[in-house]
């Protein structure tokens, strides 16, 4: 029998050696607090505070509750830390890019069929690749080449306003399916009710839903994928199901049109012409199949994100010209001065036009499409201020709360575009710029931002110097004011439906637009 002072020596050693070990294995921030957040439910966590309508005031609010930058949310055992400040965005998502680049894995949007959109594809070699490819045709040097385009579009933008100034919200979705449709596959759009701009609107608008923070229980609940769709609480499949068909048609009808005419030579330039000419004849027809799956699901990316997006952003322009006549003056002052009165501008006019160039800003700013961005993951366990960050939590940049942030730009909840000039009336460099949160953050920022403020400006700079956007009356002949509200919830954000009256300025600037016609 051994000595029991041997035995508890023994005893004694090996516990040491594994609470060492232990304590090795152990990340150096385990004894860290996660940051401060609402008081979670057991096993549910934070699942029924989550709001069902305006999430980023709600958020900003919580961080303002909890004087916190960061804020932290337990939804059924998933983490979830939302960032409310542009510090703590530059921070994290930018300077420590490397850690914070991932992307959740959306239960929605794999069930549809858009998980391999370039947005939400996982960091990695597919994404690297998929990146470059757009890089590669939107850096700024390269979007320089489809300003014919743009400028052809805006043209005809002025033109269905001056035929149905109604129709509005129709023809600002039709200006910019008919840009992404020319640049991405080189199809010419029907002028009226095109199917395939009515199918990146709906598809769209599906992604937007299904990708929202906790818009659907299968997110923090994923076994719930499993169940049948017949179940009650499984609508969300029947959804899945008749999204899927549009993701099928949007990724595969424009994609196999370009590819038939590029194969009878008569396909017209665009981006995913240029990359199938790429593809080196001496490839196996495998490598070509997987690259061309990499160059559809590319290219389907800018279909579904690059209409809807630039569209809210022409509405919410409208609306705040709608809301606030004293700018939309100044704005047609200085263009009437550079430009010209009955004269269109274009890109040369830029430069020269500060005033219009602020307004696009605080279109940006004031109304962000992405107001709660889209979602980043924690590749390892991280700290910030004293808090822990575990491997694996998602990362929400609040971009609505960064953009009216009242320390950065004063009264934020007012359309002021006199923020972005200094005092001899010029683009002030040293305001923040609001494009950057409005276009996501780190290695995950939008890819084609470049193309989006450049068709954004062209488009406000068009209308502000031919049209007057005036209240429309009711049938007493009394103005209505819109209410201003944007859509409740989702990834992306547009102005509720309102009423509005679009004229020309003069009979100048009517002859302008019908100039244009072809």
């Amino acid at each position: 029998m051994l000595d029991t002072n041997v035995l508890a020596t023994f005893g004694a050693g090996s516990l040491l050696i594994y609470l060492y070990l232990r304590r090795q294995r152990q990340s150096p921030y385990s004894s860290l607090p996660l940051p401060p957040g609402p008081k979670p439910l057991p096993v549910i966590g934070n699942l029924l505070q989550m709001p069902s309508r305006h999430e980023p005031q709600v958020y900003e609010q919580w961080g303002r509750d909890y004087n916190s930058d960061i804020i932290y949310l337990n939804l059924a055992g998933s983490s979830v830390v939302i960032v409310n400040s542009a510090a703590a965005a530059n921070e994290l998502l930018e300077r420590r890019s490397s850690t914070y680049s991932g992307r959740p894995a959306s239960q929605m949007c794999n069930l549809m069929g858009f998980g391999n959109l370039v947005s939400l594809v996982p960091y990695g070699d597919k994404w690297r690749a998929m990146r470059r490819l757009l890089h590669r045709e939107f850096h700024p040097q390269a979007i320089l080449r489809y300003i014919p385009n743009e400028i052809e579009a805006a043209h005809d933008f002025l033109r269905r306003l001056l035929d149905s100034p109604d129709d509005f919200s129709e023809s600002i979705t039709h200006l910019f399916g008919r840009i992404i449709m020319d640049l991405t596959y080189g199809i010419k759009v029907e002028p009226q009710g095109d199917p395939r701009i009515r199918t990146a609107k709906l598809a769209a608008e599906a992604l937007a839903e299904a990708a929202s923070p906790g818009a659907f229980y299968v997110e923090p609940l994923p076994f719930l994928r499993h169940v049948p769709e017949w179940m009650p609480g499984a609508s969300f499949k029947t959804k899945a199901r008749e999204w899927h068909l549009l993701a099928d048609a949007m990724y595969n009808i424009p994609f196999n049109t370009t590819k038939e005419t590029l194969a009878n030579g008569t396909q017209a330039a665009s981006f995913v012409a240029k990359c199938l000419e790429d593809i080196p004849r001496s490839t196996s027809q495998s490598d070509k199949d997987q690259q061309e799956d990499l160059i559809k699901e590319t290219a389907g990316t800018m279909y579904a994100a690059g209409t809807d997006t630039t569209a809210s952003s022409v509405k919410t322009f409208i609306l705040s010209m709608l809301l606030n006549p004293e700018i939309q003056a100044k704005a047609q002052k200085e263009l009437d001065e550079v430009v010209g009165h009955g004269n269109l501008p274009d890109f040369s006019h830029q430069d020269s036009l500060p005033y219009v160039n602020a307004i696009v800003k605080e279109t940006l700013r004031w109304g962000p499409v992405t107001p709660q961005g889209i979602p980043h993951v924690v590749a390892a366990e991280d700290a910030f201020e004293g808090y822990r960050i575990p491997a694996g939590t998602i990362v929400i940049g609040n971009a609505w709360a960064m953009l009216h942030d009242e320390t950065v730009y004063p009264n934020p909840s007012k359309f002021s575009p006199e923020r972005f000039l200094d005092s001899e009336g010029r683009i002030d460099p040293t305001v923040k710029d609001p494009a950057h949160a409005a276009f996501g953050f780190g290695r995950r920022i939008c890819p084609g931002r470049y193309l989006a403020m450049s068709s954004l400006y062209i488009a406000v700079a068009s209308v502000l110097a031919t049209l007057n956007i005036e209240k429309a009356v009711d049938a007493d002949g009394l103005p209505i004011t819109p209410s201003g509200d944007y859509t409740p919830n989702g990834l992306i954000v547009s102005p509720l439906d309102f009423k509005v009256s679009i004229r020309p300025r003069s009979e100048a600037a009517k002859a302008a637009i019908l100039s244009t016609s072809t």
